[in-house]
């Protein structure tokens, strides 16, 4: 439910102001926060985002405070957004794993163990037998320079 008037708090950042602002509204009215950011008008910025102007001139008044404080930190918004986003985001990966393309099963498979569990490690190969040697020389050398006393 969106409350009728912003309740901003001195104390608060724009940023958590706007947040807080931001979580009241509908998918609709942040994207014509966004977009009003471009347009002249508020006319201009609902007809930009299919909305009809009438709609936007009869929406409570946090809306016009979304515009004001987006203005100085749009940062805010693309994270809310895409907090926002993130679940849809996510169911459409998973479908992924349901294609009827193995290679498209397999890439979103991959995608999903890698964020949760990490890359897996790859083996090495060293052909070069001498950095062995030079690693063992390299500790006897520090073990000789560095004796320690045994109090046992």
């Amino acid at each position: 439910m969106i409350q009728e008037e912003s309740q901003t708090n001195p104390n608060e950042s724009m940023s958590e102001q706007l947040g807080a602002v931001l979580e009241q509204l509908t998918t609709d009215q942040i994207r014509f926060v966004i977009a009003r950011q471009e347009y002249a008008t508020d006319k201009e910025a609902a007809e930009a985002i299919g909305l009809k102007p009438d709609t936007v001139y009869h929406w409570p008044a946090i809306i016009k405070e979304a515009v004001r404080l987006m203005a100085y930190d749009g940062m805010t918004t693309a994270l809310h957004l895409r907090k926002r986003a993130l679940a849809k985001a996510m169911a459409v990966k998973v479908a992924g794993l349901d294609s009827n393309k193995e290679a498209t099963r397999q890439g979103v498979a991959t995608e999903i163990v890698e964020w949760e569990l990490g890359k897996a490690t790859q083996p090495t190969q060293n052909d070069n037998s001498g950095d062995m040697r030079v690693t063992v020389q390299f500790v006897n050398d520090w073990r000789n320079a560095n004796p320690t006393t045994d109090a046992t």
